[in-house]
């Protein structure tokens, strides 16, 4: 079937001209299923509408960073539309994130207004904001209910809806849309800075070489606080007029019911969310049976769980890619072996040079592994921190990756390292040494180094390697130290090792 492909041409490429085009076009098809609602392309763009006037009548205006942190709701999605509609600058902040990673972010990105939930999980969220004390944070606000000193979501639409629209705030496409914020060598979280361009075109290339169109309903389970959420929660769904299914927290067989009552067509994601749907003995076959393409990637991919996919009818397609440059390769190639063994071949718009390990001048050929650089439309403009996007970045515009990998000569790309000092977990990218900056304050430690193991569900494990005053130090003590300093969870060490000396270079 020949599908109409979108269209991104640079009058296109403001988010706003889809979302305004669709409310007349498919006003009355779905565009979001979130639990219990159900909301059409107008009512989306109405709700939006309505909250950038309040928000507009409350001094957000063109440039202004306004954060979320905030799980895959359907507010997440009118927020985003909310902001891109001002010109004011989005900020998604994991839900995983507490005081320690908070405090810088909202500092860092200079962030005017935050939107965080008034209950959700454990995790007080309110209370989290306030122990910030972000400098330029004049407004709180809570989603799904209310709290004292908070203005709430709600609220605010209705208040919206008695408003004049917003003014026009002349968006140009390069502008700075989207800040986000992923774990880096350097330690704290790296301010990720995306253009409304570079979102579009990333979505796309996923578009067309994921082949669906209107009426493929997309299961999006990655937070939309990810890039990769963010873009078929968001874009996606605008770009190619989509109806999109979201999933506030994974829990596999919740995920297959959805996936069987909605006749979910497509979905994207890391490896944990295909191996669950496969494996979890509470996932019927029958429930995944419209699912025909799992555009997978995150950690790594093991071609056996590629080809049982394949096997059971689902078409999975390898895909590499980074906050920074979100999907470098991914196209589902007409070779299954290739598509078990790779990470896909590279899109048709991004150049990817692999080049010698000690000297980047040096471009290696077809099938020799080295240091992996990308440029392409979907480019991020740099990190918020001038000498962190200097460090990344080749003098002719490259990207440095930071992954190790080898290219064929039909360009498929196969990831086999990292020369960056990440562990990924459950999907999840998590910076040593962060983990290491906090530990090595621990009064009975001397010297401490953050390790990934491999392990089979998680894909990495965190291993905390000390040397110790102390032999009787245990993992609970480590993680209550952590824990004690606001680090998220997910950063725990899951296992502790000792050593008499660390092996030094």
């Amino acid at each position: 079937m020949i599908q109409k492909q979108p269209d991104v041409s640079a009058d296109h490429m403001l988010l706003w001209t889809h979302v305004r085009a669709n409310a007349v076009l498919r006003g009355g098809k779905l565009a979001i299923i979130a639990g219990e609602r159900r909301v059409t392309f107008a009512e989306l763009a109405a709700d939006a509408e309505a909250l950038a006037a309040a928000l507009h009548a409350h001094g957000v205006g063109k440039g202004d960073v306004v954060s979320f942190q905030l799980p895959n709701w359907l507010e997440s999605i009118v927020l985003v539309l909310a902001i891109m509609r001002l010109g004011a600058v989005v900020n998604p902040i994991v839900t995983i994130f507490r005081r320690h990673e908070l405090q810088h972010i909202l500092t860092d990105a200079g962030t005017t207004v935050l939107f965080v939930p008034a209950v959700f999980g454990k995790s007080d969220f309110v209370e989290q904001a306030r122990e910030a004390q972000a400098p330029a944070l004049g407004l709180l606000a809570t989603v799904r209910g209310q709290r004292e000193g908070c203005l709430d979501l709600d609220s605010l639409i209705e208040q919206g809806r008695g408003l004049p629209p917003a003014p026009d705030p002349a968006s140009a496409p390069d502008d700075l849309a989207l800040i986000m914020y992923t774990s880096g060598t350097s330690g704290l979280p790296k301010g990720v800075m995306h253009s409304q361009r570079t979102l579009l075109s990333d979505s796309a290339s996923s578009i067309r070489f994921a082949g669906v169109g209107p009426g493929d309903v997309n299961l999006v389970v990655s937070p939309v606080t990810h890039i990769t959420g963010l873009n078929h929660a968001v874009f996606v769904p605008q770009l190619n007029r989509t109806p999109v299914v979201l999933l506030e927290q994974w829990k596999p067989d919740a995920a297959a019911r959805l996936i069987a009552a909605e006749g979910c067509v497509w979905m994207a994601g890391a490896t944990p969310f295909l191996d669950g749907l496969l494996h979890d003995p509470l996932v019927e076959a029958d429930d995944i049976a419209s699912l025909r393409i799992f555009r997978c990637g995150g950690a790594g991919v093991p071609p056996a769980l590629v080809r049982e996919a394949a096997s059971r009818g689902i078409e999975v397609a390898r895909c590499y890619g980074c906050t920074e440059v979100p999907t470098i390769s991914g196209i589902t190639p007409s070779d299954p072996e290739r598509n078990a063994t790779t990470d896909g071949q590279v899109h048709d718009e991004v150049e990817v040079r692999i080049v010698a390990m000690d000297n980047e001048s040096i471009v290696l050929p077809p099938g020799q592994p080295g240091e992996i650089l990308a440029r392409g439309p979907e480019l991020f403009l740099g990190y918020t921190d001038a000498e962190q996007t200097a460090e990344a970045m080749t003098a002719d515009g490259f990207f440095r990756t930071g992954d190790i990998g080898v290219l064929d000569a039909d360009r498929f790309i196969t990831i086999v390292g990292r020369r960056k000092d990440i562990i990924i977990r459950k999907g999840e990218n998590i910076s040593a040494r962060e983990i290491e900056d906090v530990l090595i304050e621990h009064p009975d430690l001397d010297e401490v180094a953050i390790i990934g193991l491999p392990d089979e569900a998680r894909g990495e494990m965190v291993t905390a390697v000390c040397v110790s005053r102390r032999a009787d130090l245990t993992l609970s003590e480590v993680v209550s130290f952590l824990d004690a300093r606001g680090l998220a969870k997910q950063k725990f060490p899951e296992r502790l090792e000792f050593v008499e000396r660390m092996p030094m270079t």
